[in-house]
């Protein structure tokens, strides 16, 4: 017997709350005067580190990407693009591993694989790597945002 599947509804409020908890946490990581260019570098490991550069400065946004920096890595380099947007103070993925422009919600199956609730999904994964970073991060304030 098949089950007909429900379609996926985003639940915005939790969304945003999502969004908004990234928001905070990606804050700690930015200077009061950030400009295109500033870095912080996070060493999560001695073979892990990752780095947070500011892109784009807008009056009331600012993008990140957020990168591995391990060389030794070739094949598989995690990173995304987030912007953040400070009147709402929300954070979003705009792109993760090379997919960018998430929809709210997929059809399933589709053509590129991704999950009905893919946008939900990468902005969860932003979510566990600021855990990760929160809890054995490291960064050296003398070279942050230099």
């Amino acid at each position: 017997m098949w089950l007909k599947r429900r379609k996926y509804v985003p639940k915005l409020p939790d969304f945003l709350a999502l969004c908004e908890r990234n928001y905070a946490q990606l804050n700690r990581y930015l200077a009061d005067d950030t400009v295109p260019g500033h870095t912080t570098v996070i060493r999560v490991t001695e073979q892990h580190h990752y780095r947070i550069s500011v892109t784009e400065v807008a009056r009331f946004t600012t993008t990140l990407q957020i990168e591995l920096t391990d060389a030794r890595e070739h094949y598989f380099r995690p990173g995304f693009v987030v912007r953040l947007y400070h009147d709402a103070q929300v954070a979003e993925v705009l792109s993760c591993q090379h997919i960018s422009r998430f929809k709210a919600r997929y059809d399933y199956p589709n053509p590129g694989m991704l999950l009905p609730d893919e946008k939900r999904q990468i902005n969860l994964l932003l979510r566990d790597w600021l855990k990760l970073c929160a809890g054995q991060g490291y960064i050296n304030r003398e070279l942050a945002f230099g």
